[in-house]
């Protein structure tokens, strides 16, 4: 409907009917390399004839790589594909020359760590090949795990009897660590099984950290393994319109916990009714923020909802990867963390964590490493599920499914996080499993002084004046923005619901915070 109609129908109602646009989702993953490696646009001279560039992308053995995502970085412009069965792929430059090629970045589908090469020795008239270092899975926990401390908890929390739903991509139950997952649907319809092919590759690195099986040869599993996943599989040109529907779908299966990878510039009113209705039925929705590196997506930027943005750990990838070229880009955190540059950032984020480097399960049945906030949100959906399931705040107080437990949740996800840097980059700072169930050690804080300048904040808020904010007719109804709701009560001393290992006698301060949680006066 165009703008002016649209207009007009609102007039004729008195406003009182909803009209909007309803905009595209995008998945928020597949990072581009770092914006400082990427031209602007230009209107220079032509330098000549098109350069076109053969690029053989090969495994240490020599045998080829195929679909691997190969960019070439000008002076003046970036081109992208993919390898074909051979391995290569021909990209055509505009306006350059070889000696203008900045950078070549190679990003594998799976198997593989990927390359970054500046300055690179590019021949027109020749097969420039490229060989990656094979991915070897690491023996225990990711970097993530560890740097969230799930290595710390009891293994009896397992995310029991709690329901996640994957508002992403199809996931790849052909994996064997991902066979088990049954429960499903697409929204475009299709065949009773069509959730469970993921031709993108970017739900099943997502429903892998959540609930990949474990398996004896490698540290690679999912957070919340006994959690109840269900995949509502998002079509790749997915609109608004699909997100409320998904939301319907939690709503029908009674959904814990909503993990949502996607992500549009502007809100909707529309879609943030859906999500309030969800969050009086007790259903909380964490969100990736966003890769672009402006301000925070929607739905992240909800207030009833979790906006969580990225950070990557030095050390946890090859310094030729493209990871390293994020690295090189990025902003610093604390205990070696970094806020790499396409993590979307403002005052409504409200948790960050791993989101670069992260080895994860891929379609249809190897190992991959992703990066992008989806991948940073999927962590943090796995500990809720951790916690709905055996926090003792969710088998009393608030054990009723409503907006109460809700912020209950995101409450104790905040609080018991470790600050790392400066909350428009870094919100709260990183989940701590360890302290969210209670486990406490000597562990020393990540926390750094907050030294936010003038340059850091200035450009935070030109990021927020690109948002098209009262643009026109059609932004009357954007919904509010802000950092998720949280309840404001003392935290449960004692928040395992069954009793820890080595667990020791409540002290006095202890017993009164609980009594101030359950409502109760102390004594006099």
């Amino acid at each position: 409907m165009p703008e002016e109609a649209a207009a007009a129908l609102r007039r004729s109602t008195a406003g009182s009917l909803i009209i909007e646009p309803d905009s595209h989702l995008r998945a928020a993953s597949f990072v581009r390399p770092a914006s400082s490696f990427i031209p602007a646009a230009t209107t220079m001279t032509a330098l000549g004839p098109d350069l076109k560039v053969t690029i053989r992308v090969l495994g240490e053995a020599g045998a080829p790589v195929e679909q691997a995502v190969v960019q070439l970085v000008g002076e003046q412009a970036s081109v992208q594909g993919r390898t074909d069965g051979d391995g290569s792929v021909v990209l055509t430059l505009q306006d350059e020359v070889p000696e203008t090629i900045a950078a070549v970045f190679v990003s594998p589908r799976s198997g593989h760590w990927g390359v970054w090469q500046q300055q690179p020795n590019i021949e027109a008239d020749a097969v420039n090949t490229l060989t990656l270092k094979p991915l070897q899975l690491p023996g225990g926990l990711d970097w993530g795990g560890e740097a969230m401390r799930f290595d710390q908890i009891p293994n009896q929390c397992r995310g029991a009897d709690v329901k996640v739903a994957l508002i992403d991509g199809g996931v790849a139950t052909s994996h064997k660590q991902l066979a088990d997952i049954n429960h499903g649907i697409d929204a475009k319809g299709g065949d009773e099984r069509s959730w469970s092919n993921d031709v993108t590759g970017h739900g099943t690195p997502c429903a892998g950290i959540i609930r990949a099986a474990a398996q004896a040869d490698h540290g690679i599993r999912g957070y919340a393994p006994d959690s109840e996943l269900h995949v509502y599989k998002l079509p790749t040109d997915a609109r608004c319109s699909d997100l409320i529907a998904a939301l319907d779908y939690c709503l029908q299966n009674s959904i814990d916990v909503a993990f949502v990878g996607v992500g549009c510039e502007r809100g909707s009113v529309l879609v943030e009714q859906r999500i309030a209705m969800a969050k009086q039925q007790g259903v909380s929705i964490i969100a990736a923020a966003g890769n672009s590196g402006a301000g925070v997506l929607f739905p992240a930027c909800s207030p009833h909802v979790m906006a969580v943005g990225a950070v990557g750990r030095m050390g946890s990838f090859p310094e030729d990867s493209p990871q390293a070229a994020q690295a090189a880009a990025a902003t610093a955190a604390a205990g070696g963390l970094f806020v790499p540059p396409f993590s979307c950032r403002g005052p409504e984020l409200d948790l960050c964590s791993p989101g670069v480097a992260v080895i994860a399960c891929q379609s249809p049945g190897g190992y991959a490493v992703c990066d992008g906030t989806s991948l940073a949100a999927a962590h943090v959906a796995a500990l809720a599920a951790l916690i709905l399931a055996d926090h003792a705040d969710f088998k009393g107080t608030f054990i009723a499914k409503d907006a109460h437990r809700v912020e209950r949740l995101f409450q104790i996800l905040k609080d018991t996080a470790q600050p790392v840097g400066h909350p428009w980059q870094t919100g709260a700072g990183l989940p701590d499993a360890a302290r969210a169930l209670g486990v406490w050690s000597d562990q020393p804080p990540l926390a750094m002084p907050l030294n936010a300048g003038l340059r850091e904040m200035r450009s935070a808020i030109r990021q927020l004046d690109r948002m098209p904010f009262g643009a026109s007719q059609a932004m009357i109804y954007e919904p509010p923005r802000g950092p998720a709701n949280v309840t404001r009560l003392p935290l449960n001393p004692a928040p395992l619901a069954f009793r820890a290992a080595g667990a020791g006698t409540a002290t006095v301060h202890e017993l009164r915070a609980a009594m101030t949680l359950a409502g109760l006066a102390e004594g006099r």
